[in-house]
């Protein structure tokens, strides 16, 4: 788990092909607990994050996502052993041409120490997905042959995800699976739910006043190839975070964020790598909590057990 083993698979997957198949977020170590509820409890006090991301700016009927969280890390007065329980709840929607899904989904997870360096945490989400269509688009009526039979449909489905969670005070490794209960979704043509796999690291180093964090999110299905983000941030003073993504044969993406207080605000935009014009991606999130003494420090120190995806 040394720093050693993170470049050489950080570079490999570097070679991996792209394609989008759930919702993706160009700042996904800002809403790391979306893609895997084992996060949940690595941030020590009541946070909120909400985000949207808009892609193919222009276009009409162009993807647009949105989500909201709350996590609560549980006080460790409320509990004897040395665990740390966290729930928390997630509420997401997926707006694609004529059809939306949403997802409202609660969370629990539970960490424990399983060396001097390393902490484990296993979590869970439950809840619902719904999947409605419209009957008009744009001020005309849906022509659309496949979708036309279930316009103006609603249908809802448990959703269930698990996750684990391995992590040091300088790294992380995560490990998720999406659409764990899955079954055919009658929208104009019989189509089946497939689970999502999602796999990530991160690495933070401290050098002064500058904290560089190194990290990786592949997304892989059955149906199609894998689809992998890179990132490099460079954060100062724990303060102003300037980053560097590639989304492998898709899009280079830069990224914004600043902390004011108890509020973190963050921006991303997507250059994408083919000719279309106005493939554009705007993406914004912000947060709020009232952690203390958590992360890495002035000068850039870093604490113990505390995750380095937490930011």
């Amino acid at each position: 788990m040394k720093k050693r083993l993170f470049i050489p698979l950080f570079l490999l997957f570097s070679i991996i092909g792209n394609a989008q198949q759930s919702v993706q977020y160009s700042q996904y170590t800002f809403n790391n607990f979306g893609y895997n509820p084992a996060f949940l409890g690595t941030i020590p006090c009541t946070d909120f994050r909400a985000g949207t991301r808009i892609q193919w700016l222009g276009f009409r009927g162009a993807p647009r996502s949105s989500f909201a969280s709350l996590q609560y890390t549980i006080p460790k007065r409320f509990y004897k052993n040395s665990a740390k329980h966290g729930v928390g709840l997630y509420v997401e929607q997926d707006d694609v041409h004529l059809t939306t899904r949403t997802f409202i989904k609660l969370a629990y997870a539970y960490h424990t120490k399983i060396s001097s360096k390393y902490t484990m945490g296993l979590g869970i989400f439950a809840g619902i997905q719904q999947y409605s269509t419209d009957d008009v688009f744009g001020g005309t009526t849906n022509n659309d042959p496949v979708l036309a039979a279930a316009a103006g449909s609603v249908l809802r489905y448990p959703d269930i995800m698990p996750g684990v969670l391995l992590y040091s005070n300088k790294i992380y490794w995560s490990l998720s699976i999406n659409q764990l209960y899955f079954k055919s979704i009658n929208l104009g043509e019989k189509e089946a739910q497939v689970n999502q796999y999602y796999f990530g690291a991160g690495h933070k180093s401290a050098f002064g006043n500058w904290t560089v964090f190194k990290s990786f999110l592949l997304k892989q299905n059955i149906m199609g190839p894998p689809g992998l983000d890179l990132n490099m941030a460079w954060v100062y003073r724990q303060k102003t975070t300037f980053g560097l993504g590639y989304r492998v044969g898709e899009s280079v993406i830069a990224q914004l964020k600043f902390k004011l207080g108890s509020l973190n605000v963050g921006y991303a935009f997507d250059f994408p790598l083919n000719k279309i014009y106005g493939n554009y991606g705007h993406e914004i999130m912000i947060g709020f909590n009232k952690c203390a003494g958590t992360g890495a420090g002035e000068g850039g120190g870093m604490k113990p057990h505390v995750c380095p995806a937490y930011n």
